[in-house]
């Protein structure tokens, strides 16, 4: 993809160049495998994280590792939400403290 090309793609002032990366990666091998490569080491951080915590008794030795992690990434998908106007920063701020209230106090109050 040329240079040329990449800019326009990205124009709108909004757009995160997060987003420029993954649509990129969708149409180029190349950045696909970097942007892969970066992403399954970023979470295996993550989920060594989460084990920790676990370990040291800051999250619920029920959890799973894994699932946790999972979830914790999930909120990452707030980011084109909150771009697109889809909800307010606010509440994915609340739907976020509420879940980690609920990870790291081991009471779900989301029910």
């Amino acid at each position: 993809m040329t240079t040329r090309r990449r800019r326009e793609g990205c124009r709108p002032p909004r757009r995160s160049p997060r987003s420029c990366v993954t649509l990129e990666a969708l149409h180029d091998e190349a950045v696909h495998e970097q942007a892969r490569h970066g992403l399954v080491q970023g979470r295996a951080l993550v989920e060594q994280l989460v084990r920790q915590a676990i370990a040291d008794g800051h999250i619920d030795s029920h959890c799973d590792p894994a699932t946790e992690t999972n979830l914790l990434l999930a909120l990452t998908g707030f980011a084109p939400l909150i771009e697109l106007d889809v909800i307010r920063p606010l509440d994915a701020l609340a739907a976020i403290d509420l879940y980690l209230d609920r990870l790291f106090s081991g009471n779900d109050r989301s029910a």
